[in-house]
């Protein structure tokens, strides 16, 4: 996916900077470590903050303290960037305040299972999966009772919290989106009927032809890989931010069936696909982490899943 690859040029970049000036990145993936995001969540001085942070996902860096202690005030700043993707501005993903860099976006979308499936109708929307002949036939990009928030923050922002517990009753399974390509197509008796996924994931699947790979109407799920780089360290963080939004990194995310927001290099999904993407209006008004808190209020009953 963009984790290793990523993780490697931005080793051998860091490695031929030889200054005492060197940038501090921190690249916090949303199936990595989630150590990494307590620590600088708790950080109260800039100081003891990273130059540039880099993450996937609506994580801590879009968390009301975090954006108000030091988006908010210009500690951090986006970085410069060649007129982006064209689809990718329609779709609104660019902050119109400049203060985050969507470096690419992340399509998340529904996998039907035409092997357990049976009888009931494919999914269209997201709305579809709150039905409840889907009842306990979602899987869900998760761990135990807790899954993927770019899923959870949307149905919660269209359908509130009834929705969520819709939701809940349709999700039997949460793990790692790997574990739910090894069981799709294959009849599996833990496999669900319909999983929420990463394209890249959808596309990994053996059995091609016993699944169906659904772009809901309203747009797959916009989960944003964004960037900030602190205001003080331009210098210092100018081979580091060069690499972020230059073509290299591009090419690692169009690789994984992103959407980079560099425009020169050729990707693998069509421009006039539809991203449905939360809106820089609704990530400003709410505390995601607040949201979240609300959102996990309640545990889920018969909940199945792999720990990664």
């Amino acid at each position: 996916m963009v984790k290793a690859p990523l993780e490697a040029e931005l080793r051998s970049v860091l490695a031929a900077q030889k200054s005492k000036n060197a940038a501090r990145v921190v690249y916090l993936n949303v199936y990595g470590n989630h150590d990494l995001f307590d620590d600088i969540r708790s950080v109260k001085d800039a100081r003891h903050l990273p130059d540039i942070v880099a993450s996937l996902g609506f994580g801590f860096l879009f968390e009301r303290g975090f954006r108000e202690r030091f988006v908010d005030t210009g500690i951090y700043e986006s970085l410069s960037f060649s007129p982006p993707r064209q689809s990718l501005a329609e779709s609104g993903v660019i902050d119109p305040e400049c203060h985050y860099t969507i470096l690419a976006i992340n399509p998340m979308v529904m996998v039907v299972d035409h092997t357990k499936i049976g009888k009931r109708p494919i999914p269209r929307k997201w709305a579809d999966i709150l039905e409840p002949e889907y009842e306990r036939s979602v899987g869900a990009v998760g761990r135990d009772a807790f899954f993927n928030e770019t899923l959870s923050l949307t149905i919660y922002k269209e359908f509130g919290l009834p929705g969520i517990r819709k939701l809940r009753r349709a999700v039997a399974w949460a793990g790692h989106p790997a574990q739910m390509v090894k069981m799709a197509g294959k009849a599996h008796p833990d496999a669900p009927a319909i999983s929420i996924i990463d394209y890249f994931f959808a596309k990994m699947i053996r059995r091609q032809d016993r699944i169906s790979i659904v772009w809901p109407d309203e747009g797959a799920l916009a989960i944003p890989f964004v960037a900030l780089a602190k205001t003080d360290r331009r210098k210092g963080v100018r081979a580091i931010a060069s690499f972020l939004t230059g073509r290299k990194t591009a090419r690692i995310c169009a690789d994984a069936y992103y959407y980079p927001v560099y425009s020169d290099v050729p990707i693998y999904l069509p421009e006039s696909l539809k991203l449905n993407w939360l809106g820089w209006e609704y990530l400003k008004e709410n505390d995601l982490e607040v949201l979240m808190d609300e959102i996990r209020g309640e545990p889920f009953s018969c909940l199945k899943g792999g720990r990664e």
